[in-house]
């Protein structure tokens, strides 16, 4: 299988923070890679630096082999696509309107959508499952609506990548794992490359083809969630006791933080 993304010795830094020390990974197509670590361990600054939003200081990005500064502004649009962390409410537009915006790097010189654009949102709706709202305004929808109208916005983009910062932040258990099986549809379906950042170790656990594993701009570990979710790696990560056992959906590692009422006197019993 070819790889979606290269990235080789890459750092960035924000004025003389650097927040990506110098890694290198790939991303395998048409799979499900999600990026985890504590916070500040620059999980969201990897993520605009792959969509071309951030500039990084050295090192490469390819995209399906070539390389990132290679792309126009409208090619890489047409290639991958974000969702930023925190979709906006207050846009006056009708949601058909916004995800029809996903359309715009395919658009001709006056921007008007045609007769195909309009297809194409529809069935961009209608495969996140909101195309009962497109005649709804975007504040009049709940948080975990609004976030899968911004997802319908970037499969309407026909992308070959898509980006999510944190897509099931701040939603009920209905909502994210809604999220979370649209993710898996989008890869079992349209082939595409998913690439997520969760602070959710529990729901990556149970999605991921792939983990890395993030603390202060370094990789701690990467590959399949077994091997990323251990004791060890951790406790190294974010500096504190998680228990890591099998769930009982089947063999995937189920995480339990520990409070420190337990560890001392109780955790022994637990181990």
């Amino acid at each position: 299988m070819s790889n979606a993304i290269d990235i080789k010795d890459l750092s960035c830094a924000y004025g003389k923070n650097t927040v990506i020390r110098n890694i290198s990974f790939s991303v395998k197509a048409g799979g499900l890679f999600i990026i985890i670590g504590p916070n500040g361990s620059g999980k969201t600054s990897l993520l605009k630096t792959i969509s071309g939003t951030m500039k990084y200081e050295k090192g490469s990005i390819k995209i399906f082999d070539r390389h990132i500064h290679d792309f126009s502004r409208k090619s890489l649009a047409k290639a991958i696509a974000l969702v930023p962390q925190h979709v906006p409410a207050d846009f006056p537009f009708m949601v058909m309107e916004l995800v029809l915006m996903g359309r715009s790097p395919y658009l001709g010189i006056l921007g008007l959508p045609e007769k195909e654009d309009f297809e194409i949102a529809d069935q961009a709706l209608s495969f996140t499952d909101v195309k009962h709202l497109c005649s709804r305004k975007l504040d009049q929808l709940s948080g975990g609506a609004r976030q899968l109208v911004f997802i319908a916005r970037a499969v309407c983009q026909q992308p070959q990548i898509i980006l999510l910062d944190e897509p099931t932040a701040s939603l009920d258990l209905s909502h994210q794992i809604k999220i979370m099986d649209l993710m898996e549809k989008l890869v079992n379906e349209k082939g595409l490359t998913v690439i997520m950042v969760s602070h959710d170790i529990n729901l990556a656990a149970m999605y991921a083809d792939t983990l890395l594993l993030l603390k202060e701009g370094n990789i701690i570990s990467i590959g399949i969630p077994a091997d990323v979710l251990t004791f060890k790696l951790l406790e190294e990560a974010y500096g504190c006791t998680i228990l890591v056992d099998e769930s009982p959906l089947g063999k995937v590692p189920r995480l339990t933080p520990v409070p420190q009422k337990y560890i001392d006197g109780k955790l022994k019993e637990l181990v």
